[in-house]
Order: C-alpha cells, then structure tokens, then sequence
C-alpha cells in the first residue's frame, strides 16, 4: 500500500510541485468524491458535477508549480471549484441568485489552446491503450475511468472483491505506465485519471 495516503496537505503540495505522480493520484483520490459531491448540490446534475471536477484536477496538475506551498491543498480545491461552477452556470445560462456569492476575489486562468489539444489527443491514444488490456483488467479500468464507478459500485457489477478491483486498477495503470514510458507520461497519467467521455 502506498505510504502517501499518510501525508498531510501540506506535504502532498511539497510532493506535487516536485512532479511526484504518486502524490496527484492520491490528492485526486482522497478528494474526488468530496468535490463531486459539493459540485453535485450546486448543479444538480451528476454528469455536470463530474465534469467540473474534472476541471479542476487538469487545472491543478498543469499548474502544480503554481500552487502555494503555505496554502492547503483542500483551501485550493475548493476555490478552484467554485469558479468552475461559476463556468458552468454560465454555459447553462442558469442564473441564480446565490451565484454572486460564489465569485471570489481570485481568479484562475483557463487553459490554452495548446494545453486542451494535447489532453485531447492523449486521451485519444489512453484509450487505445486501454482497449490491449487484459479482459477483466480492461473492464474494471473502463468502470472506474470512464463510467466514474466506486470500487464498490464495481465489485457490485461484476461480483468480484473491492480488493481485487483495486489490484485491477493498479495492474492497469502498471501497464499503461510501461506503454507510455518517456512518451509525456504527466500528461498521460492525468488523461487517465480523469473522466473521459
């Protein structure tokens, strides 16, 4: 098991900023749910919240040097949310009255044009690479990564243990690893990590 999932914010933001992958996999999960959950009360649209969420992870993982070492990982997240939120509320044309009270003071700048094109064809050839994974490692990758499933909502499905899910993932992220090996693996670990559809 992982040594990070006993860090703190603060060091996991050290960890992040140094380009530790471990450390992002590990902020990713043990705040994923959080944020989906707090985007899911604002929008009330499961497929909009997760697509926020989303954002937010691309936008910490392409600007992890960015981040402030003093702040806390949590209090950074969180503000990023709200301004995705704001984003979507606008692309909805949903206007709300309590929108005002989501704008703060910062502000996050969007992606470039440069940036998307790459997600966007690497994602493309995740899911190539997905598509060679053994059987069972493919279908529990695909439930996990693209339909957003819970290692629960996964054993469920498919009547294996959420331990044995877990070994699945970790398979399939060995193996993706090696595939993309010294071909712009920071990019192709974040594609993978977040909703593809």
């Amino acid at each position: 098991m992982s040594v990070y999932h006993t860090y703190n914010g603060e060091q996991l933001i050290a960890f992040l900023r140094s380009g530790d992958h471990a450390a992002f996999t590990e902020i990713y999960n043990r705040y994923w749910e959080k944020l989906a959950d707090a985007a899911f009360q604002r929008l009330r649209s499961r497929e909009d919240a997760e697509e926020v969420v989303q954002e937010v992870f691309v936008s910490l993982y392409i600007r992890r040097e960015e981040v402030n070492p003093k702040s806390t990982i949590e209090a950074y997240l969180k503000t990023a949310l709200k301004f995705k939120v704001i984003d979507a509320y606008r692309a909805q044309q949903l206007h709300y009255n309590h929108i005002d009270n989501l704008i703060q003071e910062a502000s996050l700048p969007p992606l470039s044009a440069d940036d998307q094109l790459d997600i966007k064809e690497l994602k493309r050839r995740v899911r190539e690479a997905a598509d060679k994974l053994p059987e069972k490692c493919r279908e529990v990758f695909m439930m996990s990564r693209y339909e957003q499933l819970s290692h629960q909502e996964i054993a469920d499905r498919t009547g294996i243990t959420t331990s044995t899910v877990k070994k699945h993932l970790h398979k399939a992220m060995q193996i993706l690893r090696e595939e993309f090996k010294g071909n712009h693996f920071d990019l192709m670990l974040l594609c993978f990590l977040l909703l593809a559809k």
